[in-house]
């Protein structure tokens, strides 16, 4: 492996470690924090929970936490929107971030588990990527750096993302505005939406078996 390339992953896995120190240690945010910070902003609140929500990926802020701000902060009707909208752009930053300066890394075979992956990604890579999304099996940044350095095309990328981030986005905004609305039908909604979100992820497994595609190939821990 050349230098230089070596000296880039050591560079960014240092930044990496450098920005999961600050998030435990400076950003302890709960909900409820979020979304006094939010509501402060007046007219802007949405505006600024989607830039906020676009930039996450980059402070490795967990996105459930942030989905369930943004439902306390803007209701079960638009906070899904806001949430949405703020997810998908910051798959797609991320992704075109890591693509840019991972250039020369997308290029090259993978090895061991990986060269599994990197297949998978880009011979079925809409419907592995989208099963990634809706299959808690490893972490959605993760997902967006993983496909990023894969030779998936960027449309397939997004078109994924955007089917894929839909269950996990109702069911965490709808919890977090039920934390305002304790409605028998709020509680019900909620719980209905848990329960689809947690069917869904089956259901693409056996689709994607019967594709052959192998979606076990990846780890069973949460990166």
């Amino acid at each position: 492996m050349p230098t230089k390339l070596l000296l880039k992953i050591v560079a960014v896995l240092t930044l990496i470690g450098l920005l999961i120190y600050f998030n435990y240690t400076h950003l302890k945010l709960h909900p409820d924090q979020i979304q006094r910070t939010m509501l402060s902003f007046g007219i802007w609140a949405p505006i600024m929970f989607i830039v906020i929500f676009s930039l996450r990926p980059f402070v490795l802020f967990p996105s459930s936490v942030l989905a369930i701000a943004g439902g306390l902060s803007f209701g079960p009707v638009l906070g899904p929107l806001v949430t949405y909208v703020g997810s998908l752009s910051g798959a797609i930053v991320s992704f075109l971030v890591v693509r840019k300066l991972g250039g020369r890394l997308n290029q090259k075979e993978w090895q061991g588990r990986g060269k599994s992956l990197q297949k998978n990604i880009e011979s079925n890579g809409f419907y592995y990527v989208m099963a990634l999304r809706i299959i808690p099996v490893i972490n959605f940044d993760f997902v967006s750096y993983l496909s990023a350095l894969s030779r998936i095309s960027f449309y397939k990328y997004v078109g994924a993302t955007m089917l894929g981030i839909i269950p996990g986005t109702l069911a965490f905004n709808l919890l977090g505005a039920s934390f305002v609305d304790l409605s028998l039908h709020m509680i019900l909604l909620t719980t209905f939406m848990f329960i689809v979100a947690l069917a869904v992820p089956v259901i693409i497994r056996k689709v994607m078996k019967k594709k052959n595609i192998d979606i076990d190939l990846l780890p069973d821990e949460h990166l």
